[in-house]
């Protein structure tokens, strides 16, 4: 009998199955910074049929988030975040027009945000269609932008990150001086990232 019990505990042994170790969370996940001192926003309206107003919002900050989906797929969002004091005009008459109550009213609504929808990361380098929320003047609703094919395609992080879309002023509560200017705002965004070398 005692020389069984080496045999059963080896049959025992030879028919345990072994459980693997939990595989770890996704290492790819990664946030990256945009970099405020080289991102910024633009904005033209045109004026009467041929003039336009321009004016730009440096110091664009925000990050690019990589989202863990636990699927396979490969999905990034972006916040960016635009201090409305911070705009520049060649005109001083216009920039104090844009800063007052019938425009920006920055002195009751100092910041602009957008938050985007998820996207796939390709389309940093392929291009797409970028939706998300806006943040305007008090007013909060979904935009659709155009998200640009890179000039980096294989290093899109690399390379300036451009944005362009348009909205209509009215639905964000910036209807004054219908008569002279458009209610069809153009944007243009240029977003360049910070901390890449964390990002391998």
């Amino acid at each position: 009998m005692v020389a069984l019990i080496p045999a059963l505990i080896l049959a025992l042994l030879a028919g345990t199955s072994v459980v693997p170790a939990t595989p770890p969370s996704d290492s790819s996940a990664h946030t990256w910074s945009v970099d405020a001192a080289k991102s910024q926003a633009q904005f033209s309206v045109r004026k009467f049929l041929f003039a336009h107003v321009r004016g730009t919002f440096p110091g664009l900050s925000g990050t690019l988030q990589r989202i863990d989906t636990h699927i396979g797929a490969d999905l990034v969002q972006v916040d960016a975040t635009l201090e409305v004091a911070g705009l520049e005009m060649t005109d001083a008459d216009d920039r104090a027009h844009a800063l007052g109550a019938n425009f920006f009213d920055a002195a009751r609504f100092p910041v602009i945000r957008f938050d985007s929808d998820p996207f796939p990361l390709d389309e940093l380098a392929s291009g797409g269609t970028l939706r998300g929320l806006l943040t305007l003047h008090g007013e909060r609703h979904p935009v659709i932008l155009a998200l640009l094919p890179s000039d980096c395609p294989r290093q899109p992080l690399v390379c300036v990150i451009r944005v362009r879309g348009t909205i209509a002023r009215s639905s964000f509560g910036m209807g004054a001086w219908r008569g002279v200017l458009s209610n069809k705002v153009e944007l243009d965004l240029r977003i360049s990232l910070a901390e890449l070398a964390a990002s391998h």
